[in-house]
C-alpha cells in the first residue's frame, strides 16, 4: 500500500512539473501605430509576429501574420496560437517532419514590411514580450522597439 501511494505522489508531482503554470490566451489585443504616415499618407504595412522558438531555417525566420496596417493605427487580435513546420527528406526519402508550436505564453517579437516584400525578407524590429501577461499591448512600428502592456483595443 506504501509504494501505490508513493507512485500517486509522484505521479502529481510529475504532471504538475509538465503543465503551464499559465495557460494561453485568445482575445490579447495589439494596437499598432503606424510611424510611416506623414502629411494623411500612411504606407501600407504587413505586421508580423516572430515566435522566440525560431528554427535556423534557410528560409529566413518563421513569422505569424498579425494582420495589414494601412492607416495611422490599426488594433489587431493575437492569434492564441500558430505551427511551424520544417519538413525535410532522409536518405531513404522518408519525411522526416519537426514541429514548432507558439502560443501566447511564448514570447514574441514583432516587425513589419511592405505587403510587397518576400516573407523571406522579413525580420523582428521589436523586442520579445510575452503576449498573456497582459490583456492588451501597443507599439509604434516600424520606430519603437518595445510593445507597451495596457488596456485591450477595440479589435474583433
Amino acid at each position: 500500500m506504501k509504494h501505490v501511494r508513493g507512485a500517486g505522489v509522484l505521479l502529481v508531482v510529475a504532471v504538475l512539473a509538465c503543465s503551464s503554470v499559465v495557460d494561453p490566451k485568445s482575445d490579447i489585443t495589439l494596437l499598432v501605430t503606424n510611424s510611416s504616415c506623414s502629411t494623411g499618407r500612411c504606407d501600407s504595412l504587413e505586421v508580423l509576429g516572430f515566435p522566440s522558438n525560431q528554427p535556423r531555417t534557410p528560409g529566413g525566420f518563421w513569422s505569424i501574420d498579425v494582420g495589414f496596417l494601412t492607416t495611422r493605427e490599426a488594433c489587431f487580435k493575437l492569434p492564441p496560437a500558430a505551427t511551424f513546420r520544417v519538413i525535410g527528406v532522409n536518405d531513404d526519402g522518408t519525411r522526416d517532419t519537426t514541429t514548432f508550436n507558439w502560443t501566447s505564453v511564448v514570447p514574441l517579437a514583432l516587425g513589419v514590411q511592405p505587403p510587397s516584400d518576400f516573407r523571406t525578407q522579413a525580420s523582428p524590429g521589436s523586442a520579445a514580450f510575452m503576449p498573456v501577461t497582459s490583456a492588451g499591448w501597443s507599439i509604434t512600428l516600424p520606430s519603437e522597439s518595445h510593445a507597451s502592456s495596457g488596456p485591450r483595443c477595440g479589435a474583433g
